[in-house]
């Protein structure tokens, strides 16, 4: 559905995007993680048509984005993470009067309403005025105005930022369902479990690059179990000297290092090592990576 090769962004002397590829398939949830500034609000933009690229080539439904924006545009939607309504109309009224602005008449217009209305479930709000939803309601309310013209692609930028876990919960099944009805949505977010949960694949992004793509459970078997070293506070540059003899081991913040499970032989070499220097340990645990270990791991400018 989205194939993306080469795919070049400058900004002055800054590169945005560094011959970036990636490749989305229909009817899935891919998420989309990075840190700041690596790129993720870059390429959204471009794949929505508010940034032009530099370079590269990138297709969408099987058309070049350079030569069919409109048509592409008119198959997408993306919602955003700030709330784009009027708080003094109500629910339909913004409803009624977002589709008006995408021209969205007749039949069309009733039959993607009443979808918005019932995946959404806003049925019993419809008369509310906006401005009066709770939190959840108005990211729902957000959401039903992006399925407007039906789209069959979706763009969801930090869409449970600011509510509560039941309303984010039922904001998540709402996306998953997206896929029950051949939709394809792109999801960013920085809370790791909300990717784990929902998305079918995911690629990070880091300095413009792809740097990891795949499914999410073969992402996690690859990288299987960690040891975790948590340290006291302590001399980066020292740590990094002393660390620097273990390959294998990674730096993942300030205090916190990672061992793979199967080197675990050379945790006691590396306890003798810190012993002999000033670095003292907090306590080392066990465990199960997890999307967020990995994101760290592959992201981490230390390593």
């Amino acid at each position: 559905m989205i194939r993306i090769e080469k795919l070049c962004k400058n900004y002055a002397q800054k590169k945005a995007l560094d011959n970036l590829y990636l490749s989305i398939s229909g009817s899935s949830i891919f998420g989309l993680l990075g840190p700041n500034g690596a790129g993720k609000t870059t390429l959204i933009s471009i794949l929505n048509g508010l940034t032009p690229f530099d370079s590269g080539e990138v297709l969408v439904f099987g058309m070049p984005l350079s030569s069919h924006l409109l048509e592409i545009r008119r198959r997408c939607s993306l919602i955003p993470q700030s709330l784009a309504f009027y708080d003094n109309l109500s629910v339909i009224e913004n409803l009624n009067f977002f589709a008006g602005v995408q021209k969205i008449k007749g039949l069309e217009k009733q039959k993607n309403i009443n979808y918005a209305i019932e995946i959404n479930r806003l049925g019993d709000m419809l008369k509310q005025k906006a401005g009066t939803l709770s939190g959840g309601q108005k990211r729902r309310l957000n959401i039903a105005i992006g399925l407007l013209n039906n789209p069959d692609i979706l763009f969801f930028d930090e869409p449970t930022v600011g509510i509560d876990p039941q309303s984010r919960n039922e904001i998540l099944a709402t996306i998953q369902a997206f896929k029950e009805d051949n939709k394809a949505v792109i999801y960013t977010s920085h809370y790791m479990p909300e990717i784990e949960k929902i998305c079918d694949q995911v690629a990070i992004i880091n300095a413009g690059k792809i740097i990891k793509q795949g499914d999410i459970s073969s992402m996690l078997a690859t990288d299987g179990q960690q040891i975790s070293i948590e340290l006291y506070e302590t001399d980066a540059a020292l740590l990094k000297a002393c660390c620097s003899a273990f390959p294998v081991l990674s730096i993942s913040g300030p205090t916190t290092l990672t061992l793979p499970a199967e080197s675990e032989a050379l945790l006691g070499e590396l306890l003798a090592l810190f012993t002999s220097k000033p670095i003292k340990i907090k306590q080392i645990n066990y465990a199960t990576t997890n999307l967020e270990s990995v994101f760290i791991n592959l992201t981490s400018t230390e390593k």
